[in-house]
């Protein structure tokens, strides 16, 4: 199906005799606009004008371009949960054409939302890595909010053979239960709030290290910038080196790796290394999707659902 077939189940409010304008037209006029980076119902109608003869090689446009205001109404008329499944299955379908797809999950404060810290918005966002796009993000009044927060997401999304990169705080065994349920993949951070895990992943390596065997699945590469350079090493042990508790534990779980960055600016070096678990035995992979997940957290992302 097309963007228009699937826009053309989206329901609205207005009566017949109001529909002076074809709702596929304003929607994919304001999809068009906001992916340009309209901001608002004026900057809509202005682009609306500016491109109506473009816009017309994909939609009749019978009687132009609506004023900001007649496009404000219309888009409030929309039936909201229609207009979302539309757009996300639009989306599902777009990414079932591409290979395995690394789906990052990222948390951000909004800023300026609120002085106090306790009144904070926070912002929860999947993005496909590949392409760039914003695919779904919920707003949370709490960090701590950010975990079922994602678990919704994960419910919305068509995660099937994808990769899924999530950080420390989503490390949980019922949101990665579910990604197992959904016959997804992923990368998942360990760090102190899952102790026990954290420790026996750390000391599987330093045992390795002491022991002086280097018979690791081993991907190195570079990266430089703002004039810094950073050389990331990323190693794969085998998940069964944890005790078979852990293991039961912690669904889905078949390599335990370990990210070294040595960075460099200047005369000043510093190294650091990071944690984490994945139901992939494939390093390669898996060194990939750390590659295009930090590609991606450089790129401005594209957010269909801004500025309006």
């Amino acid at each position: 199906m097309s963007l228009f077939s699937h826009l053309e189940l989206v329901k609205e409010n207005r009566s017949t005799i109001n529909q002076h304008h074809n709702l596929v037209d304003i929607m994919f006029l304001i999809i068009s606009a906001i992916t340009s980076g309209c901001k608002g119902w004026q900057d809509i109608e202005i682009y609306g004008n500016k491109k109506l003869t473009w816009l017309r090689r994909f939609r009749p446009f019978v009687h132009g371009i609506p004023t900001r205001h007649s496009i404000a109404r219309i888009f409030r008329g929309l039936d909201s949960d229609s207009l979302l499944l539309a757009l996300y299955s639009w989306v599902n379908q777009q990414r079932e054409k591409s290979g395995m797809p690394v789906i990052a999950f990222d948390g951000k404060t909004i800023r300026g939302a609120s002085k106090r810290a306790t009144d904070k918005l926070h912002l929860v966002s999947a993005y496909d890595c590949d392409s760039g796009l914003t695919l779904l993000h919920n707003c949370v009044d709490s960090k701590s909010n950010e975990i079922p927060a994602v678990r919704e997401l994960l419910q919305m999304l068509d995660i099937t053979g994808a990769m899924v990169t999530l950080d420390a705080m989503h490390c949980q065994k019922e949101t990665l239960s579910q990604l197992i349920s959904r016959k997804a993949d992923y990368v998942v951070q360990a760090k102190g709030n899952q102790k026990n895990l954290y420790c026996a992943i750390a000391n599987a390596f330093q045992q390795k290290i002491d022991a002086g065997e280097i018979d690791m699945d081993m991907q190195v590469a570079s990266d430089k910038g703002h004039g810094r350079e950073e050389l990331r090493t990323v190693y794969r042990l085998d998940a069964t080196l944890l005790d078979k508790e852990i293991r039961q534990d912690w669904s889905g779980i078949k390599s335990i790796i370990a990210v070294e960055r040595v960075r460099t600016k200047g005369q000043k070096t510093s190294i650091d290394t990071h944690y984490y678990l994945s139901s992939s035995t494939d390093n390669s992979l898996i060194s990939k999707q750390f590659e295009t997940t930090l590609a991606n957290r450089k790129s401005t992302t594209l957010d269909p659902g801004c500025g309006v």
